[in-house]
């Protein structure tokens, strides 16, 4: 069942997408030009809502019966969890930065306070997914069995993607339009 690994490695291309365009809005400031806040908040927006809530608790039901079967990979589901949780921590608080740029309710930021944790935020997501797919999701496809993967179905029902599923949220138009998605412009373009 291998189909799993399959989802969530598409989903890390739809992410890595999303940090191709943060990392070209950071590029832009870091040029003396302005970037577009809002896009930047809208991506880590839709990565602590999505990936948080509902990509990283599936691969953790994953990684867990991946354990079962294979417990010297103690250090390696560890290492992948804290990940997680360091990401859900640094991408909200650079949401937060944004959030205040956008708000108005921030004094004027250095660059690199900005700049910084946004580059560290895109660095640590690129490393963790190719950790992720050069090692637990190959063992995974190696190891978990039919039974394995009908419990992880069961444990772990995913959300719809409010961005690059069927139904695209409204908080996130703008940003799938960017994107360039046809589904988004097929079902939105009259609102």
């Amino acid at each position: 069942m291998a189909k799993e690994i399959l989802k969530l490695r598409k989903e890390h291309v739809n992410f890595k997408k999303l940090l191709d365009m943060l990392d070209a809005q950071l590029d832009l400031l870091h040029q003396g030009e302005d970037p577009d806040y809002q896009l930047m908040t809208d991506i880590i927006y839709y990565l602590i809502e999505y990936a948080d809530t509902s990509h990283h608790p599936r691969e953790e039901a994953i990684f867990s019966l991946l354990l079962e079967r294979d417990p010297n990979l103690v250090q390696d589901v560890a290492e992948i969890t804290r990940q997680h949780n360091t990401i859900a921590e640094s991408g909200a608080r650079f949401h937060e930065k944004l959030e205040s740029i956008i708000n108005g309710e921030s004094e004027i930021m250095q660059l690199q306070e900005i700049e910084a944790p946004g580059r560290l935020c895109i660095t640590t997501l690129r490393a963790h997914m190719d950790k992720e797919e050069k090692g637990l999701f190959m063992l995974a496809e190696q190891l978990l069995n039919n039974d394995d993967w009908k419990k992880i179905n069961v444990k772990t029902r995913p959300k719809s993607d409010p961005l690059f599923g069927t139904n695209i949220d409204e908080r996130f138009l703008s940003l799938c339009r960017q994107l360039g998605q046809a589904a988004c412009k097929n079902t939105h373009d009259s609102k």
